[in-house]
């Protein structure tokens, strides 16, 4: 009896040890799940964020995991694509009882249709077999990015300015670089940088860039952590401020000013350069004195564009002709003109012209009284033939060298010799010209036949002069000198007439036609 409980004992204690060793399997998964076991802690499957896609964009697949074992565990996310390589993400540790966020990120190699496997793995953990799956994602082709320059001023006070616009695709919002950049022949300067994050649209950007020496900007912007199917980039030539003006005289009224006269000189100046001029002021100066005439202040004149100014000359300057330069004055510049002015001179005729009827009668009157002469001789033939040697004599020596006086001229105080009969109007010779009158000087032994060959030569010199005289003619009041082209005034109410020029002292006569 005890024999048999021993066996029975035996018995039992080899099957206790099958029982325990076909155990051992289950107790050791049961003591593995006891160290970490993974399960979703949302709603399951994955979360992508950066939808919608383009070709080359990143986007970011995330799921939250929950840790329900008694233990700590790490997990991961792999993603991967037919015929393409896997990603696997950053290894994330979960402490037991808690949740955190598993990601991996994705970068679209094509547009289209793409079906990204996913799944969380773990190396020390149990994980649940709904913690993998398939995503389909509709992949469009990159954002077009463009960039066009809208306008550029530069002056000297404000400096260089730029105006531009973004301009990006319908999708997603993207962040890029954007650059401005100088060009100066081969050197390219960097002029400012910074980062933006553009919407779909477009959307505007003003830069001051203060005074670079440079020809042409050069705006760039580059995608970050994106693509685009185009390089945005434009260039604009520039130019540094050109302060240029000019200032000129249109005209004078009256045309040919008298000394003393008020004249309205009508002046314009003309901005020609790429800056705004400031007010300055106008000025008009007498070159042969340097007195300032007149000064009229002038307001701000934009560029490419002009203004006519009035300015009263009060008291016209004396001279003939006048030098007048006219200047234009500002912070920013000095513009100057200068216009010779033909000034008008009235010239005063004589106050009686060549008398030529009175040295017509005086020669009548001259031959009347030789032939009454030779009359009483005639009755006298005693007296005659008593005195004839007498008389002879001194006849000859007058025909050879007739007897004259000498007079001076009023102007120039020059001797010149005329006969003692003569009577009228005399001329100094050139360059004086000028005109006098002489009275005849009788003497008691005048010969008759002296007078007759004296009043010959006064016509003679008469008509000789008459032939040389000067002639100007014009239809009106002014006309120019025949010797030194000055312009005169001799009124044509007082026509015919002798003129004297005043800049050459030549006499002249002045009759109206052309």
């Amino acid at each position: 009896m005890g024999h048999y409980r021993m066996d029975i004992m035996a018995r039992g204690r080899v099957l206790s040890i099958l029982i325990v060793i076909l155990l051992m399997p289950v107790f050791s998964l049961t003591i593995s799940a006891s160290s970490g076991s993974m399960i979703s802690a949302g709603s399951g499957g994955v979360a992508i964020v950066g939808l919608p896609a383009h070709e080359g964009d990143n986007l970011i697949f995330s799921s939250l995991i929950h840790n329900e074992g008694e233990d700590s565990g790490s997990v991961r996310l792999s993603l991967s694509i037919p015929d393409g390589e896997s990603i696997v993400g950053d290894e994330v540790f979960i402490e037991p009882g808690s949740s955190r966020e598993v990601q991996a990120i994705f970068t679209l190699p094509f547009s289209g249709q793409i079906n990204v496997t996913w799944e969380i793995i773990s190396s020390n953990s149990i994980v649940s077999e709904n913690l993998s799956g398939i995503s389909s994602i509709s992949v469009d082709e990159p954002q077009n990015l463009d960039v066009e320059i809208i306008d550029s001023s530069w002056t000297l006070a404000d400096g260089l300015d730029l105006s531009f616009r973004s301009i990006l695709e319908e999708g997603r919002e993207r962040q890029v670089s954007i650059e401005v950049s100088g060009i100066s022949g081969s050197d390219n300067v960097l002029l400012q940088r910074f980062d933006a994050i553009l919407s779909p649209g477009m959307r505007h950007f003003t830069l001051s860039l203060g005074s670079p020496e440079i020809s042409s900007l050069l705006v760039t912007i580059t995608p970050f952590e994106w693509i685009s199917d185009s390089v945005a980039s434009d260039q604009i030539d520039v130019s540094m401020p050109i302060i240029s003006g000019s200032i000129e005289i249109l005209s004078l009224s009256p045309e040919a000013p008298t000394s003393g006269d008020s004249v309205s000189v009508e002046v314009q100046i003309t901005n020609t350069g790429t800056d705004p001029i400031g007010a300055g002021r106008i000025r008009l100066i007498s070159l042969s004195t340097g007195i300032v005439l007149e000064e009229k202040s002038t307001s701000s004149i934009p560029n490419f564009s002009e203004s006519i100014e009035t300015l009263m000359i009060q008291s016209w300057p004396e001279g003939n002709p006048v030098d007048l330069r006219a200047e234009w004055i500002s912070n920013e510049m000095v513009s100057e003109f200068e216009i010779s002015v033909i000034s008008n001179i009235i010239v005063t005729t004589s106050d009686t012209e060549i008398p030529w009827i009175t040295l017509i009668v005086g020669a009548v009157s001259g031959i009347l009284v030789a032939i009454a002469l030779r009359s009483a001789n005639k009755g006298r033939k005693s007296s005659v033939g008593r005195n004839l040697k007498k008389n002879i004599a001194p006849v000859k020596k007058n025909v050879e060298e007739p007897e004259k006086r000498e007079v001076n001229c009023p102007e120039c105080n020059r001797a010149l010799l005329v006969p003692y009969s003569y009577s009228g109007r005399a001329r100094c010779a050139p360059p004086c010209s000028t005109e006098f009158s002489v009275s005849m000087e009788v003497t008691e032994d005048e010969n008759p036949m002296e007078e007759d060959n004296d009043l010959e030569e006064i016509e003679d010199e008469q008509i000789e002069s008459e032939e040389d005289t000067l002639i100007a003619r014009s239809n009106d009041d002014l006309l120019d000198c025949p010797s030194c082209n000055q312009v005169l005034k001799v009124p044509l109410s007082k026509r015919p007439a002798t003129a004297r020029c005043p800049a050459c002292k030549i006499e002249f006569k002045a009759l109206e036609g052309v």
